[in-house]
């Protein structure tokens, strides 16, 4: 992936796009491309930070996570939307995942203090596998699981220069996992955070946050920055009022450099260690009566890893990188403990052929090793294992016209678990008028599975003796299984959408899409057999399977108004429809999808500058029912009052979930046996200083 700061729009394509700006609108990002490059430390950047862009200004915004090239956002034809840092810090969120509350299309529910659900155009859970989830290029999705663990990996916001969100496949460019969508995060250039930052912040729920940054020059053509963040979150409450122990500590340092090499050549290279100290309450099965225990368990996450790229723009209109990481983790949570161990290597090469092609080919390789301690109810046949997965890609953008580009593209890509899989695409871009583009795509992507469907071995619950579901003298232990002949789930995806232009000061983004899925997961149930253990309990196995097929439709959209140059509205709704096909048959336990989904949501955000130095920003989010979940809908309304009080100084006062006392938005997951708490009203102040 090319660093944003480094790259721009090149050859012929860029005079279009350079002419396009007086007509195209980045829609879908409109105000949330709000893009601050300028971090240093004088008092004349301090006070542009705090000035918001014009539409005007933002329409010249790049992303490059939809083709793995700079484009304009209103010219990728795929569902594209931007967080900003601007964003992110005028809307008051303290985690990555309450950020992405703002992106239409992503459902973000938080489970408990520690723990969120987050997904891109359904099938939601704790562990939501078919989303692709990156940080400046380094995936951070656990393959234990196929999912996130997102306390892990909050990074400072202060430092994130936008978050890139794809809502669609991205197989082709990214390969398996990007089913549903992909989530890059990408980070400030070191260039752009010279000098002290000091940041202090203190309320009931989010009890303490201290940040310290402080970023320099390295000789006469690099920077650098070394960062440090401590923050600490008040447990919560379950249903029945109890104290929840998932209260939870974060602890992260690190550092980034940025070198320009030469004319031709930069390098990048990143590292950051973290700690988290949590917890949560748990509904352990047991063999014995009462059957069921409610505990309260601890869990530890350690994180490292070190990031390089370097990139050679060899012309004008070619450049080649090379990106690699290793990555660390450690996990212990009431399931077991995991270390695991990540190599990746990448390159990527583009250039053009002849006036038409804008060609890009790239390939990889990644091997994961892992070390699992079993616990009590949670085994896998093999401790330790390590997976090899291959890949390359090829992808051509060509112009038909000087208002059409059709873009063809295909992963090639081998992993350990089901062998070859490829994952092609067709997109095209056609502008028919100066206010009106219009895009399209139809493709297939995949999700390998994870390692806990290849092998594991868990105890779901224990069905007492002598009840109506289980009339034997002997308890009746639930066990999932893993399956090592499983097959990938698949998608095959076909997509469209307009972005328009409705007046000077308003823009309308609308995306559509036809998802058709196959191989999704359900259990086979086995036959019934007796535990050698004293006393004896019986054991009922349900092992993982491919028996369900979907389909999920929907519609997103997002309307920017400029009402008055200091006064911006940006309101999205989000519609999602949710068929399975599931199998009725004595020895097949499957859940019917889309249970965990809202049908409906949407945002209305109202970003105010009452002066030189005084934001006054609000959103109002509604969230329809999670009907397979339990949880009712709600509307949430957040609130952040910032005074710049000099040049270098910012207070801030936010209010979240300001419109009731407390509300759920997720029920227990079948994955994990995790207590659901409630999210209370909190408020916290925040004190920025910058040298």
């Amino acid at each position: 992936m090319k660093p944003a700061s480094k790259v721009s729009v090149k050859g012929e394509k860029a005079m279009r796009n350079e002419t396009k700006l007086n007509h195209w609108m980045c829609g879908g990002s409109l105000i949330a491309i709000g893009c601050l490059l300028s971090g240093a430390a004088s008092a004349q950047t301090d006070e542009k930070d705090f000035t918001s862009m014009s539409l005007e200004d933002l329409m010249a915004v790049e992303v490059t996570t939809a083709s793995k090239r700079p484009e304009l956002a209103s010219e990728a034809a795929a569902a594209v939307f931007v967080l900003t840092r601007e964003d992110i810090s005028r809307s008051g969120a303290v985690t990555i995942a309450d950020a992405l509350r703002l992106v239409p299309g992503v459902n973000v529910a938080r489970i408990n203090s520690n723990s969120y659900a987050v997904t891109v155009r359904g099938f939601n859970s704790r562990f939501a596998n078919k989303l692709l989830v990156m940080i400046d290029g380094r995936t951070v999705f656990t393959p234990l699981f196929s999912g996130v663990f997102w306390d892990q990996h909050n990074v400072i916001l202060e430092d994130i220069e936008r978050i890139e969100v794809v809502r669609g496949p991205g197989g082709t460019l990214w390969g398996a996992n990007a089913v549903n969508g992909v989530i890059n995060i990408i980070t400030r250039s070191s260039e752009d955070t010279k000098g002290l930052l000091l940041q202090a912040s203190g309320g009931n729920e989010f009890q303490s946050q201290a940040v310290f940054r402080y970023g320099g020059e390295m000789g006469d053509n690099g920077a650098f920055r070394i960062f440090g963040k401590y923050e600490a979150f008040d447990e919560g409450e379950t249903a029945l009022g109890a104290q929840a122990n998932d209260d939870w500590r974060n602890f992260r340092g690190g550092f980034r450099t940025d070198h320009q090499l030469s004319e031709r050549d930069s390098l990048i290279v990143t590292s950051e260690v973290s700690f988290i100290d949590s917890g949560e309450t748990v509904d352990t099965p047991l063999f014995t009566a009462p059957f069921l225990e409610r505990r309260d368990e601890d869990i530890e996450r350690v994180g490292a890893h070190i990031l390089g790229r370097w990139t050679r723009a060899i012309d004008a209109q070619s450049e080649l990188s090379v990106q690699g990481y290793i990555d660390y983790s450690q996990i212990e949570i009431p399931q077991g403990e995991e270390k695991r161990l990540t190599f990746d290597l990448a390159v990527q090469h583009s250039f053009p052929i002849g006036d038409n092609h804008d060609f890009l080919w790239g390939a990889g390789f990644r091997n994961i090793s892992d070390d699992i301690t079993d616990s009590e109810l949670v085994s896998f046949p093999d401790s330790s294992l390590s997976v090899q997965i291959y890949n390359g890609f090829v992808q051509d953008t060509i112009s038909v016209a000087d208002n059409l580009d059709v873009t063809l593209g295909a992963k090639f890509e081998h992993n350990d678990y089901t062998g070859f899989e490829i994952q092609p695409s067709a997109r095209f871009l056609w502008r028919p008028e100066k206010n009106v583009t219009l895009w399209g795509a139809v493709s297939r992507s995949v999700r390998i599975p994870s390692r806990a469907e290849d092998g594991v071995r868990t105890i779901a619950s224990v069905v007492p003796p002598g009840v109506p579901g289980n009339p034997s003298p002997l308890p009746l232990a639930i066990e999932f299984t893993g399956d090592p002949t499983i097959e990938s789930e698949s998608l095959i995806s076909y997509e469209a959408g307009a972005r328009l232009r409705l007046q000077p000061n308003v823009s309308l983004d609308i995306a559509a899409f036809y998802n058709d899925y196959d191989n999704l997961r359900g259990s086979r149930i086995g036959a019934v057999t007796i535990s050698p253990t004293t006393p004896p309990f019986a054991i009922l196995p349900l092992t993982v399977d491919e028996l369900v097929e979907a389909n999920t439709h929907g519609v997103e959209t997002v309307l920017d108004w400029q009402v008055k140059p200091q006064w911006r509205l940006q309101a999205t709704y989000s519609y999602l429809g949710v068929d399975g096909d599931v199998p009725v048959a004595p020895d097949i336990s499957a859940s019917a999808p889309g249970g965990s989904d809202p049908t409906h949501s949407a945002t209305l955000r109202s970003l105010l500058e009452l002066n030189k130095r005084v934001r006054f920003d609000t959103t109002a989010r509604f969230v329809d029912d999670l009907d397979g979940a339990g949880i009712d809908s709600y509307v949430a309304f957040d609130a952040r009052l910032a005074w710049r009080a000099t040049e270098t100084l910012e207070i801030s006062v936010t209010g979240r979930n300001l419109t009731n006392n407390d509300h759920f938005e997720f029920g227990v997951d079948q994955s994990f046996a995790t207590v659901p708490t409630a999210i209370e009203r909190s408020v916290f102040a925040t004190i920025s200083a910058k040298f």
